[in-house]
């Protein structure tokens, strides 16, 4: 059923409210389509670009709300903030007394004027603004969330959270060098944010600079204690480091924190494997498997430990549920293929090798194919 425009307005405004912008957006310029003086629907869409310092586009939109009804004093209140942010003093000065002749109180207006530059002054974005670039974010329109970080980031240079996103927004699409500079501002400017120091290592850490890394994780974890991520991947860079104890403590007070945790789990197993703990090692990578059956890489890796072990057929079955996993997993087949040589299986083996090596594939009813 279609709705009228009185039901588009109220689910407008709903969403307006709960921060989703968009959605709004949409349904503003639904009822603009066959109502184009509409003085609300012009309004509220005035009101969303403000709230992405769109100033310019906000004003045309709040003087048609006003030349249909200027006895809304909110109409006004809008007008004369947009204008001031537009840096057009003059304007909202004139707007003021226009105001007063439609029976508005000029010292009210003045006093909301003298508000709108203060708030101008305090360069810090609106709610509206941050919930939009979390949204985009989360729902992957990385490309949106990228250009809103950087706008904000130029208009509030001083404000942390720009920078915060464009640094994770850059590092998810690839960019890592550029990401770089945005996660260190980040953290220059709230040296106490633990989870800025927590995206600086993992920026770090992709580009090699392990022991910066280290420090960024630390500083992490000692602000924030019982961040089982920070553990993690401060493990993950002492076993880089060879420093597998240490990386072991930190592998197990993620766990600690967070008994759940299906990669610290794995960490914590190739740390105890390379340590030659291999029962130990077992243990953690089984957990892991049960806290994540899809973990190919965990599967992999205990067939790795079974076959130390000598349990050859266990670890066969590791390496073939690992490839059903993933089945372009080269180190699984390589695994399988040496386990079905020592078996005897010459054929097969062969076959698993190469396809590790990325040489060929091989299909049971068609054979061999050359890639």
């Amino acid at each position: 059923m279609e709705l009228t425009i009185e039901q588009t307005l109220q689910q407008g405004v709903a969403a307006h409210k709960a921060g989703k912008l968009e959605e709004a957006e949409r349904l503003y310029r639904a009822i603009l389509q066959s109502q184009p003086i509409h003085p609300d629907a012009n309004h509220n869409l005035g009101v969303i670009a403000v709230s992405f310092n769109k100033a310019d586009l906000a004003l045309p939109l709040f003087k048609t709300a006003l030349g249909v009804n200027p006895k809304i004093e909110q109409f006004w209140v809008s007008y004369i903030d947009a204008l001031v942010k537009a840096n057009q003093l003059k304007g909202a000065e004139q707007a003021i007394k226009k105001a007063k002749r439609n029976g508005f109180n000029a010292k009210k207006l003045k006093a909301l004027l003298s508000q709108s530059k203060g708030r101008t002054d305090t360069k810090v974005p609106s709610q509206a603004q941050l919930s939009s670039l979390l949204e985009y974010y989360q729902n992957g329109r990385f490309s949106d969330a990228e250009n809103l970080a950087k706008s904000l980031t130029e208009i509030f240079p001083k404000h942390q959270f720009g920078w915060k996103m464009l640094g994770t927004v850059l590092k998810q699409t690839g960019r890592v060098n550029e990401a770089l500079v945005a996660s260190q501002t980040s953290v220059q400017l709230v040296p106490q944010d633990a989870d800025a120091h927590y995206n600086l290592g993992n920026t770090l850490k992709e580009l090699g600079r392990l022991d910066e890394a280290e420090a960024s994780f630390r500083q992490a974890t000692t602000l924030e204690p019982d961040y089982a991520k920070a553990h993690n991947n401060l493990g993950i860079i002492l076993h880089k480091l060879g420093r597998l104890d240490e990386a072991e403590t930190r592998y197990r007070q993620a766990i600690a924190f967070k008994p759940d945790y299906a990669d610290a789990h794995y960490n914590l197993g190739d740390a105890l494997k390379e340590l030659g703990r291999l029962d130990e090692a077992e243990a953690s990578f089984n957990q892991a498997i049960s806290l994540k059956p899809t973990f190919a890489e965990a599967h992999c890796h205990l067939g790795i430990t079974l076959q130390e072990l000598g349990k050859l057929d266990e670890a066969e079955a590791s390496y073939t549920q690992s490839i059903a996993l993933k089945p372009d997993y080269a180190d699984a087949h390589i695994n399988l293929g040496g386990i079905l040589l020592d078996k005897g299986h010459h054929r097969e083996g062969l076959n698993e090798k190469l396809i590790g090596a990325g040489a060929i594939s091989f299909d049971l009813n068609n054979g061999f194919s050359i890639l």
